[in-house]
This record gives structure tokens, sequence and C-alpha cells, in this order.
């Protein structure tokens, strides 16, 4: 069996992405021990933990590239679908009765977590860190205005066109 605890090999270095991923190896945790006692229901219930876990993280991760403007997302985001429709069927195989299900689940998860979390995440980890020091904290907003009605300014408080910045934004 694969470890299934987070650790700094596992970091994107950017906080709120780590503390999800920290989450999801917790609720893996909570699905081995699960899947280790005599209870059925136990195991249905940290299975749809997990699940929600992972749903609601792919989610976050997607709006944040999105709002980045990260250039990889769709080859980002094709893996999560990937990974969720994994999860999902395993939920299946768990609903109908098989109990290796639950086990597998960890086993795929455990090592799919580590490979995404190395590569995938740590590119857009970087993207985000670097975006946050080009052009300073930003609150998006959703408004009614196209983007090229808003006046934009950089750290400095100067002027600046978002999409035509050459400086690696």
């Amino acid at each position: 069996m694969r470890c299934l605890k987070w650790s700094r090999s596992d970091a994107v270095w950017f906080t709120e992405i780590d503390d999800e991923h920290k989450e999801i190896f917790e609720a893996l945790g909570g699905l081995q021990k699960a899947v280790s006692g005599p209870d059925a229901p136990d195991i249905r219930k940290a299975v749809e933990h997990l699940a929600a876990s992972v749903a609601g993280h792919f989610a976050h991760e997607e709006r944040l590239m999105r709002a980045a403007r990260y250039p990889s997302l769709a080859w980002h985001k094709r893996q999560h679908q990937a990974a969720q429709k994994r999860v999902e069927l395993f939920a299946q195989r768990l609903e109908q009765g098989d109990g290796s299900g639950a086990a597998e689940l960890v086993e795929y998860l455990t090592g799919w977590l580590h490979g995404h979390t190395r590569v995938a995440d740590r590119m857009m980890g970087a993207f985000l860190r670097n975006r946050l020091r080009c052009i300073g904290k930003l609150t998006f907003r959703a408004g009614t205005k196209p983007a090229n009605a808003i006046d934009w300014v950089d750290t400095r408080g100067e002027n600046m066109d978002p999409l035509a910045t050459t400086t690696g934004l």
C-alpha cells in the first residue's frame, strides 16, 4: 500500500491548494481505515466524503486557473475529469456490492494524487504565484462591464492593459 500522508514533496507552494490536498489525503486515510474495518456503512460514508472533497477541490482549482487565465487549463481540467470519472466508477462498484472497489480506489487515488500534485499542480502553482508577483493581489468580481472598459493598474498604480502586457502575466 502506498503512503497516504501528504508531505512537502507533494507541496505546490500555494497555501489554499496545499491545504485542500492535505484534506484529500486525510479523507483517503479515513477510507483506508474504513476498508480495514467491518462496517460497510462506514466505507460508503468515507467514499462519499472523499468524492465530495475531490470534486470541490477540482472545482476550486479550475476557478483559480480560469481567473488567472492559466494557459494549460484545458489540459489540467482533462486530468481532473479523468480522475473524477475513475472515482465515480469505483463508487459505483462499491454500490453494486464489490467490496474491493474501495481498496482499489485508495490505491488508485493515492498514486494519482502524488503524480498529479508533483507535476500538473506544481506547474499551476508556479503560474499562480508568478501571476500574483507580477500584478499583486487582485479581487475578482462578477460585473457587467467588459474587460476593456475597466481601468487596470499595476502594483505601482500605473495604468496597464493586462491583455497586452508581455511581462509574464
